[in-house]
């Protein structure tokens, strides 16, 4: 009985192996330069890697040992940790266009850069340990509607980009670790009506800052918190016209290069940048009107009281001139007096 069933038994053993080996193979992926261009980016096409949050399991993966790594094309739905640390000694990566990413999570690794564009990537988290390699951050043209909290913790990062996601708040409160090594912020093209933050906040070397194309009002101590600022976006914004003019008086006295102004307004602009006159302005108009009429007064009774001081003075003058004039006239008469009185005693 055994005898008849060992052929079919052999051949489903063999069937099993080769189906063994082609899934080996499958899980085993040693990913190449398709080419190194003259900047010296290594470019890997058709990356497929779907991991969960829970690791990449058994597989067998290898990246180029480059530094400057672009992933071209491919789908990673979780960008995560294990990912992170098969990526070796590169210092650079780009993640771009044809490559989908849906959640990325940024560990403490190596990488001083990461350029993340075009990837319909919803939501990224940073891991809470202290990380100070990683230098430049960008994740524009992607879905962004929040940042984390725990970008507090890249305390080195020098640039980040958000540019072109929608994002609808923005709190500078996180990024105060970096804040003495930030030196480009680019949150544009977004949908921020409310960008936080605090008074003792600021950040002395930050030399760009890029808003242009969101729904700001105004942004609180601008003057305090960006005092190094040389470049600045400000166009395709409901600007608050009291705001933008008393900030567009600091920007020109400090000769800060404003990039690309409104072409037209449907509303009011103030030199070249559109603004919107608000219940708001104009209640600011007439405290401000009210204010001035107030000095102006104020400087007319200060010029009057001056006068009538300079008239006072000059009157006690004339008055201490005509005493010293009658005491002199006053004088001789009483000296005669005394002599004829003398001469009457003699006779």
């Amino acid at each position: 009985m055994v005898a008849r069933f060992l052929p079919l038994l052999l051949q489903a053993g063999v069937l099993l192996l080769a189906l063994t080996g082609c899934i080996c193979r499958a899980q085993s992926k040693n990913f190449k330069c398709s080419i190194v261009n003259e900047a010296g980016f290594c470019f890997i096409e058709n990356v497929h890697l779907d991991v969960s949050t829970n690791g990449i399991g058994g597989d067998s993966i290898q990246f180029p040992r480059h530094p400057t790594l672009l992933i071209k094309s491919g789908a990673i739905p979780y960008f995560g940790k294990d990912i992170f640390a098969l990526l070796g000694n590169t210092k650079q990566l780009h993640v771009y266009n044809q490559t989908s990413i849906r959640n990325l999570f940024i560990p403490v690794t190596n990488l001083t850069e990461i350029n993340v564009q075009r990837n319909g990537l919803l939501e990224f988290d940073v891991e809470p340990v202290e990380n100070r390699e990683l230098k430049m951050l960008s994740i524009v043209h992607n879905g962004l509607v929040t940042v984390p909290r725990n970008i507090r913790f890249l305390v080195g990062l020098e640039k980040l980009y958000l540019y072109n996601n929608s994002l609808e708040y923005f709190d500078l409160e996180p990024l105060a670790n970096a804040s003495h090594s930030l030196k480009i912020l680019s949150i544009y093209d977004n949908h921020i009506k409310t960008l936080d933050s605090r008074s003792a906040l600021y950040f002395p070397k930050l030399q760009t800052l890029s808003l242009s194309k969101n729904k700001l009002a105004f942004v609180p101590y601008f003057e305090e918190s960006f005092p190094a600022v040389t470049v600045v976006s400000l166009r395709k914004n409901p600007w608050n016209c009291g705001w933008l003019h008393t900030t567009m008086q600091y920007i020109e006295a400090r000769k800060i290069q404003v990039v690309r102004k409104d072409a037209a307004c449907r509303d009011r602009w103030i030199s070249e940048i559109c603004c919107t006159y608000t219940v708001l302005d104009f209640m600011f108009d007439r405290a401000a009107a009210q204010i001035r009429r107030e000095q102006q007064l104020l400087r007319n009774v200060t010029h009057e009281n001056r006068r009538l001081v300079e008239t006072v003075h000059q009157l006690a003058d004339d008055l201490h001139r005509l005493q010293s004039q009658l005491d002199q006239q006053q004088q001789p008469a009483s000296e005669k007096s005394i002599s004829d009185a003398r001469t009457g005693d003699s006779v």
